[in-house]
This record gives C-alpha cells, sequence and structure tokens, in this order.
C-alpha cells in the first residue's frame, strides 16, 4: 500500500461502505489484527485464517447488535484510510468502531474526523457514547480531549459518553 500524506490533507470525509470496499475493509482490519498476532506461534496460513474469521465475526457481530449502524469509509484526499461505524439511536448516537490505517494515525486525522462525526449528535441534541479498550491508550486519550468522560469501567473495556 503506498504512502499517505495526510498531515496538511483537507477534512477528511466520509461516504457509504459499498461492495467495492471490502477488500479495503479487510485490509483495515488485519492492519491491526497481523502485528498481534505476529508473535503467535502460528504459521502464516493459520494466521490469515484467523484474520479473516475475525474479520467476519466482527462485521457480524457489528450488525446484528446495531441494526442500521452506518458503515462508512473515512477518505482523506480522496484515498480510504479508515472506516467510522455509527449507529444513531432513539436515546443517542454510538461509535461502534472507528479504525484508520496506521499510517494515517498520529497525525491528527482522528481528531479532525470524531470533530466531523460530533457534528451528528450536537445537531441532534443527543449524547454520543463509545466503548473503548482499556489497553488503548492513544484511543481513550482522543476522546477525553474531545470531552468525552467516563461512564463505566468493566475489564477489558471502558464506556465514554459526550453531551452536547
Amino acid at each position: 500500500m503506498e504512502r499517505l500524506n495526510v498531515a496538511g490533507a483537507d477534512a477528511p470525509t466520509l461516504r457509504p461502505a459499498e461492495a467495492r470496499d471490502e477488500a479495503f475493509l479487510f485490509d483495515l482490519f488485519a492492519a491491526d489484527r497481523a502485528a498481534q498476532l505476529a508473535a503467535a506461534p502460528i504459521d502464516a496460513a493459520t494466521r490469515a485464517f484467523l484474520i479473516r474469521a475475525q474479520h467476519r465475526s466482527m462485521m457480524a457481530t457489528y450488525r446484528r447488535d446495531y441494526p442500521g449502524a452506518r458503515f462508512e469509509v473515512v477518505e482523506c484526499a480522496g484515498a480510504p484510510v479508515g472506516l467510522l461505524v455509527t449507529h444513531v439511536g432513539e436515546r443517542c448516537v454510538t461509535y461502534v468502531d472507528i479504525a484508520l490505517l496506521p499510517e494515517a494515525r498520529g497525525r491528527g486525522l482522528a481528531t479532525r474526523l470524531m470533530r466531523l462525526a460530533l457534528e451528528e449528535p450536537r445537531r441532534l441534541g443527543l449524547p454520543a457514547r463509545a466503548t473503548v479498550l482499556a489497553g488503548n491508550a492513544a484511543s481513550l486519550s482522543l476522546c477525553e480531549r474531545l470531552g468525552f468522560v467516563r461512564r463505566d469501567e468493566t475489564p477489558p473495556f471502558v464506556a465514554l459518553e459526550w453531551t452536547p
């Protein structure tokens, strides 16, 4: 995959995920999982099988637990760099998943993306919620910088809420 230059790029844009995005969405998922499984004492074929199974399971779980959720591809300068899964309910907006390619991280893109995303609950007058792995310091820091507060901690997760 070619190196992305998102540091000075325009604001991220969102578009509905389509069938043509399936390979990108799998590659996005695999970028994180491959690093996590790299130290596991398994061969490459087994690693690839596990990553595909985990991806299918995750997507099925999102669709089951958040029917009607929006799956949107995050683009920067016209190139796909991430995924935002959002569920708008009657009582809150839930950010089900926020993922960026490793090369798109650490440059302020997630902050710009979430500021854009938070316009919706602000407009609707609803709180926004996210659940983050307790060990994901970058995501916790991002949420807290944007004004999310901790609602609950049920290891290994931290539940956060933002109010307009």
